[in-house]
């Protein structure tokens, strides 16, 4: 079970940490083409005057080394670093949880730190080669020529892509899950690894589909720009309609970016969402108390024992095996004298019967109050085609109503409205007696429906079923508390006013215990750390993007200065270049990332037990990270604006233009 846990959380950790190794490889590309774009020139005259193009591989090769040798220097020491930040996570961005997580240095980080060396060496080194091709002659020849599209429209990357992911998403939704069933048992966690690199490849194709596109929508813009008195508003639109190659790398990185932190902050989002879900579903509500009447015979509960333990996990009602003639309970109003209790509910869970044709049906029924119920219960709007209060309102309506689970109904040929025989064990009655059904759901707090309790659910009102049984019956009662109860504090002081608690499970308790389990921590860990470094990069990808077009285009800035173009018009010119680039990324970036979520993180649920999917995935877009990452982007603009604008006011149009050279 170790082995098989192990294994499913590295695949897990994998398959998180795809988004952020894509936007690495990305980076990396914008920073190698960026700096062997401006090296072109040096590289063709060396060339030129007598340089093999081994020699210029292995200047560029030793440049890498260098800058490698330095990075791992600092990267190896900084994982230690990292790694505590893991053991600190509480949830998304949140590293507040105290942790006496000892780290230990060992070889891992510096054999995956070598091949990111390796890794970064070849980018350095292959494009460097390319470039070597040329001699100044046929390097100032290209450079005349009109620009190519970038490879990969050459090639239909973008178009081709779309056959796998299309692929992929058509295998997801044949098995429903992103992992191979049983992966995790039988060792083939591996076997199709384009399930676990869907959400990325799916981000990507889409990135370059929009960016084929792009020069098709910038033209438009261009058409309207003509239209307009703006002259920097139309240099800034025809050239980003004519020159897509120029500025495809650093687009693809920030829609990467924006698409895979959007899908990275959801999955966590919807992660700790499901937590919150999985555990009020799983004991009903804040606190679920397990309590004893007494019985007039004895004058005392049958079990004379005082209150168990806390439970960590929620179990079945303890009490609802117990039947007996005659209970006497004190009214669950009285649980509201304790302060840090608002509301309290009587629950039961019996054992009854339905008729189905000429057979009778185990099953399970829940008896609510309906006026207390809703106070309390844990409730999602997919739970049931209708609200809580809706299906309270129709137990009110009909007092022997009964609530029915929609698979049991479509398997039975029942519907809203129709009336079937129940009959109640704990009664003596054993032809059972009509029952209308007046609602229906999918799924109700604490039932799942597994194949160890596949017996189906009815909910019916609890004062029928007393009246049925002749007499009440013990149940449990679910209490609502005010925020950061101690329940322990709160069960004690129950007991002062003599009410039996025998046993008790509370949702935050489990949610706190859940928080600090190591694998949550890893998998919220890669998260956070990924969140944060695609963001990092791209930031500072941009910057570079800006800083290297600026001195790329010296000449074509200076000469454009000298027919009689201003400062202002000039920075006009690079601001919109730069506002269409920023808010394309984001615009587009968000699309693909709240499509992708949409897609594939219901997939994402995963478990070992038999309750793991039960209540589904809900998917949640975290716009509040997402707006975070807007002002990210929004400060990175300002940035580059006011570089831009300092550059341009020192530029001199002498030392911008020496011949058609560029300085």
């Amino acid at each position: 079970k170790y082995q098989a846990s192990a294994r499913l959380l590295n695949v897990l950790l994998f398959a998180f940490s795809i988004p952020i190794v894509s936007l690495l490889l990305a980076f990396i590309s914008l920073v190698v083409g960026l700096s062997v774009g401006r090296q072109r020139n040096e590289i063709a005259v060396l060339r030129s005057r007598g340089a093999t193009a081994v020699q210029i591989a292995g200047i560029a090769a030793l440049e890498a080394a260098v800058l490698a040798i330095v990075a791992l220097a600092v990267a190896v020491p900084l994982s230690t670093w990292v790694a505590q930040m893991f053991g600190a996570t509480r949830s998304f961005l949140n590293f507040t949880l105290e942790s006496d997580l000892r780290v230990q240095m060992s070889l891992s980080p510096v054999q995956f730190g070598l091949i990111a060396v390796g890794v970064t060496m070849l980018a350095q080194v292959l494009p460097s080669i390319g470039a070597a091709r040329h001699t100044i002659i046929s390097y100032k020849a290209e450079r005349a020529r009109t620009l190519r599209p970038p490879w990969w429209q050459r090639a239909w990357l973008d178009v081709l892509l779309l056959i796998p992911a299309g692929y992929g998403i058509y295998l997801v939704r044949q098995q429903g899950s992103i992992f191979v069933p049983g992966g995790a048992e039988a060792g083939d966690l591996f076997d199709n690894p384009l399930l676990i690199l869907l959400p990325a490849l799916v981000a990507l194709a889409l990135t370059l589909l929009i960016l084929r596109l792009l020069p098709l929508f910038m033209s438009f813009f261009a058409w309207l720009a003509a239209r307009t008195g703006s002259v920097g508003f139309l240099l800034a639109t025809r050239y980003l309609a004519r020159e897509p190659g120029l500025y495809s790398t650093p687009l693809v990185l920030l829609m990467l970016t924006l698409g895979l932190s959007v899908f990275t902050a959801s999955l966590a989002q919807t992660l700790d969402n499901h937590l919150f879900d999985q555990s009020y579903y799983a004991i009903g509500a804040d606190a679920r108390l397990v309590e004893l009447g007494a019985s007039p015979n004895t004058g005392e509960n049958p079990f004379g024992a005082p209150a168990a333990e806390a439970t960590p996990t929620p179990e079945p009602s303890a009490i609802t095996q117990i039947t007996g003639p005659e209970w006497v309970f004190i009214p669950v109003d009285e649980h509201l004298n304790v302060e840090e209790i608002e509301a309290a509910a009587r629950v039961g869970d019996y054992e009854t019967d339905v008729q189905v044709q000429d057979r009778w049906v185990p099953t399970t029924m829940i008896g609510v109050d309906r006026i207390d119920f809703p106070k309390v219960a844990f409730w999602r709007n997919d739970f049931a085609p209708a609200s809580l209060g809706a299906l309270m309102n129709s137990l009110a309506i009909t007092s022997d109503g009964v609530l029915m689970e929609r698979s049991f109904m479509r398997q039975s040929g029942f519907r809203v409205g129709d009336t079937v025989q129940v009959r109640v064990r704990a009664s003596d009655n054993r032809n059972g007696v009509p029952m209308r059904i007046v609602g229906d759901f999918n799924y109700f707090p604490t039932w799942y429906g597994t194949e160890e309790d596949s017996r189906p659910l009815l909910v019916a009102n609890l004062e029928w079923i007393f009246e049925q049984s002749g007499g009440e019956q013990p149940y449990d009662v679910w209490i609502k508390t005010v925020p950061g109860a101690d329940f322990e504090q709160v069960v004690d002081d129950l007991r002062e006013y003599e009410i039996t608690v025998m046993d008790y499970q509370a949702a935050p308790t489990r949610i706190a215990d859940e928080l600090r389990r190591p694998e949550r921590q890893g998998l919220f860990g890669v998260l956070s750390v990924g969140f944060l470094a695609s963001a990092l990069l791209t930031v500072l990808g941009f910057l570079l993007y800006a800083l290297f077009s600026f001195r790329r285009r010296f000449i074509e800035l200076g000469t454009l200065r000298a027919i009689g173009l201003s400062t202002k018009q000039l920075a006009i010119f690079l601001t919109c270049e730069l506002a269409f680039l920023i808010l394309l990324g984001l615009g587009a970036g968000t699309a693909i990332g709240a499509l992708i979520s949409d897609l594939f993180i219901p997939y994402f649920q995963v478990g070992s037990g038999p309750t793991a999917n039960v209540p589904p995935f809900t998917v949640d877009i975290a716009w509040f990270a997402v707006t975070r990452l807007y002002i990210l982007f929004g400060a990175l603009f300002l940035v580059a604006f006011i570089v831009l604008i300092v550059l341009l006011l020192r530029m001199k149009v002498f030392q911008a233009i020496k011949l058609g050279e560029t300085v």
